[in-house]
């Protein structure tokens, strides 16, 4: 059983606010991120800093990011702690504001899940970097987690190179399948 949590706790400053209801090709980023998820995964949640963040969006298990933590990592902090409450031994996050990632995500990241506590998707000349948000993690990452959390520590990515992640590697030529939507010019069409 898996579970994807749509990451859609950030300020959205440079997009105005409010992210999750901005409007893309007729539909809300927020619509867009959680009928991507429900085609990942059975088991759906959307990880928000505060309940407005969910306003006019379907009903789904509503997260709540820790106060203490700022940032991406908090949303991850959120869902793998409900993975956890729920039993599920992975967690696909994915941010609200990319509207186009691959079909084959959830598919080709848990292949790539060994013995790792988790595999992070890239794209083919991007540096290796990866796109931290777009991650498929081990519920027992959990706890590495708190205690990279409790020292200070925010940086996803940072998390990410502790944990030794494995990156899977998708062809993107256009720069599109990761693309994210930060600015009101993003998107128009």
């Amino acid at each position: 059983m898996t579970l994807c949590v749509v990451l859609a706790g950030g300020a959205g400053r440079r997009m105005g606010g409010d992210k999750p209801q901005q409007l893309y090709q007729a539909r809300s980023l927020g619509e867009h991120a959680l009928s991507l998820a429900a085609n990942f995964a059975v088991h759906v949640a959307l990880s928000v800093r505060e309940r407005r963040q969910a306003d006019g969006l379907p009903p789904v298990q509503l997260l709540f990011d820790p106060p203490d933590i700022e940032g991406p990592l908090a949303g991850v902090a959120s869902g793998l702690a409900y993975g956890e409450q729920i039993g599920t031994a992975q967690v696909l996050t994915i941010p609200c504001d990319a509207p186009h990632l691959p079909d084959d995500l959830y598919a080709k990241l848990e292949e790539a899940l060994s013995q790792d506590p988790v595999a992070l998707a890239a794209s083919a000349g991007d540096g290796r970097q990866g796109h931290p948000t777009c991650t498929l993690w081990r519920t027992e990452a959990l706890g590495p987690l708190w205690s990279y959390a409790r020292s200070g520590r925010r940086s996803l990515r940072g998390l990410l190179a502790e944990l030794n992640s494995r990156q899977v590697v998708w062809e993107d030529p256009f720069g599109q399948v990761f693309l994210n939507l930060n600015t009101p010019k993003d998107l128009a069409p």
